[in-house]
């Protein structure tokens, strides 16, 4: 499987409730989940259907028809369109017609769908009571997704959801879109939303921590080129690593989202003007060596701290290690990034491109991601921030290549990537589809 994300919600910090337009109502349709995100004032958008039940009769709470929920009243309140302040609550009282148990006590369970590869969506609720919402991209059954977010967490209930192309979400901050199917440049127009949105400082926000991510190259500037391209995998790097820092409370921002140029003095900027409690610039390395090295500020200090926590954990992922590191400069630290920077920072090269061994670390879509979330993890480390630590949990009873791109395919994404000289986005991108496996496979067969 290419992408899966599991997003991870505190009710203390997160204010959470439903929205919803009659399926077909000429005066309220559907609206890409970007138009809701503004009509609501909402942070975060998902396509989702999961509500309240009570009382009886499907004009007392709701009815799912295919993937739309026409009608929502929760606890008598009228919410079928505009929103309601009803919060978000997971149990076995909301599994209605079309929603099924995946995930009870921790335990996946039978019936769940083994055949049918398409994009999920599931939404439940973790033993410490936060909301946990898991999606994928493309290529994933039901099975799949419950034990990919049951060995990530400890989950008391997990429902699923939308099985089919209308799964997404939509982030308001950054305008980040999760959707495979995208009808616009927002996102399948839909029907029924769940709404996320910070609380303020007085809802227990006082002292948010803040991380800044650099990636290195981009544009014109490829980096290293080897056996892969560090423009693109440090991209896939920082996105992971993002994406696992917001899902515990951290506010990130990135030098760069896309393909585009980005110097270092325009990281060093932008990483000053937004003030983060830590900076990590992503790299990859070349010239034959082996393994990964971090670079901190030779003052020590946090900095230091936060290139041992990230060496930590790049090691659990089974890369080896050329230590943590300074480099002396003619006025004080080399690297711009770290000497710059008022934010305690460190330079991360994951492997060397250029040497097939070392490369071969980090030659999938998923293995790039585990470099992302180490580094994440490193960064939480340091921040003091708990998550939950998959590596400490017993093993679940799927092996591990359920997870992982068939051999056949990620040679050929390989393949077709080095050859085309696509980035990993357009790669990603191309396997959203429905058939995009099997299209990648026919195009790299059609390559000499």
């Amino acid at each position: 499987m290419s992408s899966i994300r599991c997003d991870v919600y505190d009710p203390n910090e997160w204010d959470i409730w439903f929205a919803a337009a009659p399926y077909g109502a000429a005066s309220k349709p559907a609206k890409t989940l970007k138009t809701w995100a503004a009509e609501e004032q909402a942070d975060v958008m998902y396509n989702l259907c999961l509500f309240n039940m009570t009382g009886s009769g499907s004009d007392q709470y709701g009815v799912i028809r295919g993937r739309t929920l026409q009608y929502l009243r929760a606890k008598g309140v009228d919410c079928g369109y505009g929103g309601t302040a009803e919060r978000l609550t997971v149990s076995p009282g909301n599994v209605v017609a079309g929603v099924k148990v995946a995930v009870r006590d921790g335990v996946v369970l039978a019936g769940l769908d083994k055949g049918s590869f398409r994009s999920r969506n599931m939404i439940g609720a973790l033993a410490d009571g936060r909301i946990i919402v898991v999606q994928s991209s493309d290529g994933c059954t039901e099975e799949q997704v419950a034990r990919y977010a049951a060995k990530q967490y400890t989950i008391d209930l997990l429902l699923v959801q939308d099985a089919g192309g209308s799964t997404g979400m939509y982030r308001a901050s950054d305008g980040y879109l999760f959707a495979p199917e995208r009808e616009g440049a927002d996102g399948r127009p839909v029907c029924s939303v769940v709404c996320m949105k910070k609380k303020t400082k007085e809802g227990n926000l006082m002292g948010k921590k803040k991380v800044f991510l650099g990636v290195g190259h981009g544009g014109s500037d490829p980096g290293a080129v080897g056996y892969l391209v560090e423009k693109d995998i440090n991209l896939t790097m920082a996105l992971a690593c993002r994406d696992f820092l917001t899902a515990c409370g951290v506010d990130v921002k990135m030098s760069r989202t896309k393909d585009e140029n980005d110097t270092v003095n325009d990281e060093v900027r932008e990483c000053n003007a937004y003030d983060p409690d830590l900076a990590v610039d992503v790299h990859n390395n070349s010239g034959g060596g082996d393994g990964f090295e971090v670079f901190h500020t030779i003052h020590g200090g946090t900095g230091k701290t936060l290139a041992q926590n990230i060496e930590r954990h790049v090691k659990a992922i089974g890369q080896n290690s050329r230590g943590v590191k300074t480099r002396q400069g003619n006025n004080g630290d080399y690297y711009a990034f770290i000497r710059e920077t008022v934010a305690p920072a460190v330079i991360v090269e994951g492997v060397f491109v250029d040497t097939k061994a070392d490369a071969a670390q980090a030659d999938t879509l998923a293995k790039q991601q585990a470099f992302g979330v180490a580094y994440a993890k490193g960064i939480l480390d340091t921040l003091g921030i708990p998550y939950d630590a998959p590596e400490n949990k017993p093993a679940a009873d799927a092996p591990d290549d359920a997870f992982e791109t068939d051999a056949e395919v990620q040679s050929a994404i390989t393949k077709v990537q080095r050859t085309a000289g696509l980035a990993a986005e357009t790669m990603q991108y191309l396997l959203a589809y429905e058939y995009g496996a099997e299209l990648v496979v026919k195009l790299a067969n059609a390559m000499k």
